[in-house]
């Protein structure tokens, strides 16, 4: 398969989804030419089955998420031809990756394209660009045109001939910019720009739209047509950004658009949050950031042993009952048994998943000054100057956020602790909360502030806490 990271197990982890709505915006241009297809590029052969072979052919759908496709159609039968994949930029160094509203695994092994498109009608999740080890960030999906063949010990994708398609028809929406790439097998031949559409658009290219980016500048862009081995929407960003995205249908080109039945109704009413509610573009995290790869809170209370702000779990199971919290990763390191340190490594965040067999609650926490290492205990301190908490999450369930003052938390007694809600959110979101809303005086004593969801048997969830701030500093 194609070197690049397919799915995040766990993907759940960060939600960022945008809002969609029946606004339709398409170009208006059709290219003249001839067509070939052969199927016969740089990087090897692949079999054409169909379709017609006039350079005035019409657009035709290729993949459409209301038709819960697991593949794009893109009438080349090579190994693994139309399959979506997502890829990052760890091979230079960078940190970014693509993360999901969900969990992708499943029981019956379904590809993520499909469990996506199967409950939201389209591809969605959120590309996190952190450019930290390299110029510039970038993470994002695609699909492969004709299929792959051995390379080595893997294997690399084959370019065919896509002239025909006379372009790309596409329907998503973003809150950030994106790019519309095709690569040839060895470098990225065309582009296009998909602009930031807080509603659902699609947007129409002929190949002369496309602006030639390859190393042979004198080639027409639908020779460079000729030789295509991927199709990719590719989001880029020079600082940290977080751009929710969503990819509902790509067609062939049509001047008229539409060659997708859509289903728009059902993309405006899969119960996601819209984007307009998304990202705090201002927030400073300023205690805690997922992505910086910190285990520890930095709640500047630190006593003479060191260990504020240490991450921990909570919950209130019965003796012999199996943890409520599901982790994407083993838990602990060489130093501590019960680190999060594998958490926060895999996920930039603190991500899991929850599955209640009985009634209560499960979460995590941190301490605001120690957490002893023999008996646990936790001294107080007065947080009361930071003014409120701001958060940078993502949950199905509602989270309680709760102002622990003992040493050790009661779980029967836990949850009448002073507590404000987090509402749930598929959606990556950042709420700020006022320590008034806890109760006056509430923050002058506390052990550890917790993050706790509560369910009955039966229950299922994921959450994500990506980022803490102060709210004096926001």
């Amino acid at each position: 398969m194609l070197n690049a990271k397919h799915i995040l197990p766990m993907g759940a982890i960060l939600f960022g989804l945008v809002g969609c709505n029946e606004i339709l915006d398409t170009a208006n241009a059709v290219p003249d030419g001839t067509v070939n297809i052969g199927g016969t590029g740089s990087n090897g052969n692949a079999a054409w089955h169909g379709g017609a072979s006039s350079s005035n052919e019409t657009g035709k759908c290729l993949w459409n998420g209301s038709g819960k496709q697991a593949t794009a159609e893109t009438e080349f039968n090579g190994s693994n031809a139309g399959l979506w994949w997502n890829f990052n930029d760890s091979d230079v160094g960078g940190m970014s990756n693509i993360i999901w509203p969900i969990g992708l695994d499943n029981p019956y092994g379904d590809p993520w394209s499909l469990v996506l498109s199967d409950n939201y009608g389209c591809i969605a999740g959120t590309a996190s660009l952190h450019s930290e080890s390299s110029d510039m960030g970038y993470a994002g999906v695609g699909f492969i045109v004709a299929g792959e063949q051995p390379v080595g010990n893997g294997s690399a994708p084959i370019a065919a001939d896509i002239s025909g398609w006379n372009g790309l028809c596409v329907t998503y929406a973003s809150d950030g910019d994106m790019l519309l790439e095709l690569d040839n097998g060895n470098e990225t031949v065309l582009s296009a720009d998909l602009e930031r559409n807080e509603k659902m658009v699609e947007k129409c290219f002929a190949w002369d739209e496309f602006a030639n980016v390859s190393s042979n500048a004198e080639a027409t862009n639908r020779a460079l047509a000729g030789e295509i081995s991927v199709v990719k929407f590719v989001m880029k960003s020079a600082t940290d950004a977080d751009v929710n995205f969503r990819i509902a249908a790509v067609a062939k080109y049509s001047s008229v658009g539409g060659e997708c039945d859509v289903d728009w109704y059902r993309l405006e009413n899969n119960g996601m949050i819209s984007i307009n509610q998304g990202n705090s573009e201002h927030s400073e995290f300023n205690l805690w950031l997922g992505s910086d790869y910190t285990y520890n809170v930095d709640t500047h209370l630190c006593d003479e042993f060191a260990t504020c702000g240490y991450w921990y779990s909570v919950e209130d199971t019965d003796d012999g009952e199996p943890s409520r919290i599901i982790w994407p990763v083993l838990v602990g390191d060489a130093y501590d048994s019960e680190s999060f340190s594998p958490i926060i490594d895999y996920c930039g965040a603190l991500c899991g998943a929850l599955n209640f067999q009985s009634k209560g609650f499960a979460g995590v926490g941190f301490s605001i000054v120690n957490k002893d290492e023999i008996d646990g205990s936790m001294k107080q301190g007065d947080i009361t100057s930071w003014g409120g908490l701001c958060v940078k999450y993502s949950s199905t369930l509602n989270l309680e956020v709760v102002m622990n003052s003992a040493a050790h938390e009661n779980p029967s007694t836990l949850l009448l602790s002073p507590s404000v809600t987090l509402p749930r959110s598929d959606s990556l979101t950042t709420k700020c909360v006022e320590w008034d809303e806890f109760g006056a005086g509430a923050a002058a004593h506390v052990s550890s502030l917790l993050f706790v969801a509560e369910g009955g048997a039966g229950t299922e969830g994921n959450f994500n806490i990506v980022g803490l701030g102060t709210l004096a500093n926001n």
